[in-house]
């Protein structure tokens, strides 16, 4: 998805600033000079009240700052990379190395999630980071970037199908979520359950010969409910749980279902406040 994304005028090595503060006021000037948004006060309020809400910095020295706001002419995404780091107001998580920044216009939502949710899953990866804090020039990045990127599945099919998945360890749920906003899915509905295999290893004392099932593992399981418009799709989804520990094809994991609908009456999609 970057390929269609990137602007090789984002991508900064090494700039002359010290602290968050300076950092956001600098990036809206440089987002506004190259014709990304429309007013920089309007968007430095968005992103600092986004900022307010909790700090951006989620993984040790990996920050990613966004908005959504009326002043964002179109969708961006600007990376910021700091040798030493910069003073990102998060002491357990130390200075901010590398820095994702993001501005959304208000009719790009899911492009926007699934840029976050891209983000977030190869920024996790030590590899990744360690490939951009080498990187000395725009191009480095760029190739790094193509590199990693995935192609998004393409959704001409226009077909109709529920996506059905059950997740039996809860714990996973936040990696399943990501997985699911980076293939497009952002209309899930999800139902704590319990299989049947736990509630009688649990529950029913005429099988308790088979709570030796049960040890070590959750009673509590997710059932995942989804639209989705290429049942590929689903194989996409499937890949990246793999790749963050969740691999399908393990016996007790989980599993998919995907099932042909006839017809939908009413709106599938729901707006998220981001």
């Amino acid at each position: 998805m970057w390929k269609n994304i990137i602007d090789k005028k984002l991508i900064i090595i090494n700039p002359e600033i010290s602290n968050k503060k300076d950092l956001f006021e600098a990036m809206a000037n440089h987002v506004y000079n190259h014709d990304y948004i429309l007013n920089q006060k309007q968007f430095l309020k968005a992103l600092n009240d986004r900022e307010n809400m909790a700090n951006t910095e989620l993984i040790p020295g990996i920050a990613l700052p966004h908005a959504r706001s009326e002043s964002v002419d179109k969708l961006f995404m600007s990376i910021i990379i700091f040798t030493n780091g910069i003073d990102y107001k998060n002491k357990e998580m130390g200075p901010a190395k590398i820095i994702f920044f993001f501005g959304c216009a208000e009719s790009q939502n899911k492009e926007y999630l699934q840029l976050l949710a891209q983000s977030n899953r190869l920024l996790k990866k030590k590899k990744f980071r360690e490939a951009l804090l080498n990187c000395k020039t725009q191009d480095d990045v760029i190739a790094i970037l193509n590199q990693y990127d995935d192609e998004v599945v393409s959704t001409i099919e226009k077909e109709k199908y529920l996506l059905i998945m059950t997740l039996n360890n809860v714990d996973k749920a936040d990696d399943v979520m990501n997985s699911m906003i980076e293939v497009g899915i952002t209309n899930a509905s999800i139902l704590d359950s319990t299989s049947m295999a736990r509630k009688l290893a649990y529950e029913m004392p005429v099988f308790a010969g088979l709570s030796y099932m049960a040890q070590g593992k959750n009673k509590e399981s997710n059932v995942i409910l989804a639209h989705i418009e290429n049942k590929n799709t689903a194989n996409k989804l499937a890949e990246l749980l793999k790749e963050n520990g969740i691999d399908l094809d393990k016996k007790g994991v989980g599993f998919i279902q995907i099932i042909r609908v006839e017809n939908i009456i009413g709106s599938f999609e729901e707006d998220i406040e981001l």
